[in-house]
């Protein structure tokens, strides 16, 4: 049965109105990590967090790490950042790899070896800082405007939502500095990249989480997408069955893809390969869907929220791609506390059913 706001606020009122943290700790529930996708982690970013009750951060703006543009992180990098985070009273649980770090990687270009020696002394370097997971993605094309298809539309009330038509771009030819690039290619691409740092991980005790790719079609003009579907995540866990090889379980994308969602959440949180989820709602499947709140999505989100329970995933969960509302600020801080609002309820739901 989907999600009603009837049944969703019934399920809600059931437990007393407490933050997630505080009845689980007094009864022993489901506790997950809850934190927030975050485009820097300064002073008014992270008392915006703890406002939302929550004591995690997902730092994903890090394109200004490497301040100094040595092309990989030190410690003292990382720790700079983590103390702003140590003296809010958050803790720093993730941060992405920034996909500058390794253009020639993903082009297959000369060059290739530098980057990859770079980014495993960057995952050495948090690991040493003591931050646990960072989250990564490889595509050649990465855009995301009107290149690969993706527009505005109008929403609920008005809201900007972001839409992908893939007949938009389905005439377009290559990217000129991308090319064609074939499926083998790109997995061959991908392998070189990934087999020497998954092992650098492993040894800095460094969770990687990547990122499928979005929007996930086979083919992005003449380029393959090896990350378009479920099954190609599946052979990337056999391909690199290390426990520090997982995914991040964007649900918007993985909706995307048009697969079983929850038989997905359980195959993949059940073998605990699932690192980090983007909690978010999407209408509508490739080659056409579009970005909406959390609450009319095609996904029925208590059940999701349960599939993830049942598979024994403990977080962190995070919003993204919310719509933009009235007043909201440029990186959507507004649109993301209606998410938190939403999944500090669907816990409550969990726990009390």
């Amino acid at each position: 049965m989907k999600t009603t706001r009837r049944t969703f606020l019934a399920a809600a009122g059931a437990t007393p109105l407490l933050a997630p943290s505080a009845a689980a700790d007094r009864r022993g529930d489901w506790n997950p990590i809850v934190s927030e996708n975050l485009h820097n982690v300064e002073y008014e970013t992270l008392r915006w967090l703890k406002q939302l009750g929550l004591k995690h951060a997902v730092f994903q703006g890090t394109d200004h790490v490497d301040a100094s543009r040595k092309g990989y992180w030190t410690k003292d990098d990382v720790l700079y950042h983590k103390r702003k985070c140590d003296a809010a009273g958050v803790e720093l649980v993730s941060m992405m790899i920034p996909i500058g770090l390794y253009t020639n990687a993903r082009f297959g270009r000369p060059g290739r070896n530098e980057e990859i020696e770079n980014v495993i002394r960057t995952i050495q370097a948090t690991g040493e800082a003591g931050v646990r997971t960072m989250e990564w993605r490889f595509w050649p094309d990465f855009y995301w405007d009107h290149r690969v298809g993706y527009y505005r539309l109008e929403g609920r009330g008005g809201a900007s939502l972001k839409a992908f038509d893939y007949s938009r771009v389905a005439d377009r030819g290559p990217f000129p500095e991308v090319g064609e690039v074939s499926e083998s290619e790109m997995w061959e691409r991908f392998l070189y990249f990934t087999k020497p740092i998954v092992e650098a991980a492993e040894r800095a005790d460094v969770q990687l989480t990547m990122h499928p790719n979005d929007p996930p079609v086979k083919n992005m003009r003449g380029a393959a997408r090896i990350f378009h579907h479920t099954d190609s995540l599946r052979r990337l866990l056999r391909e690199i069955p290390s426990r520090y090889n997982g995914i991040t379980f964007c649900q918007g994308t993985i909706t995307e893809m048009g697969v079983n969602v929850l038989k997905d959440i359980h195959y993949f949180a059940s073998r605990d390969r699932i690192k980090l989820v983007h909690f978010r709602s999407v209408r509508g499947t490739v080659p056409k869907y579009r970005e909406v709140f959390v609450d009319e999505g095609d996904i029925d989100m208590l059940e999701a929220m349960k599939a993830y329970r049942a598979a024994g995933f403990n977080g962190p969960f995070v919003s993204d791609h919310t719509p933009r509302v009235e007043g909201d600020s440029g990186w959507g801080h507004i649109g993301r506390t209606f998410t938190h609002g939403y999944i500090r309820g669907l816990l409550q739901a969990v726990n009390s059913s």
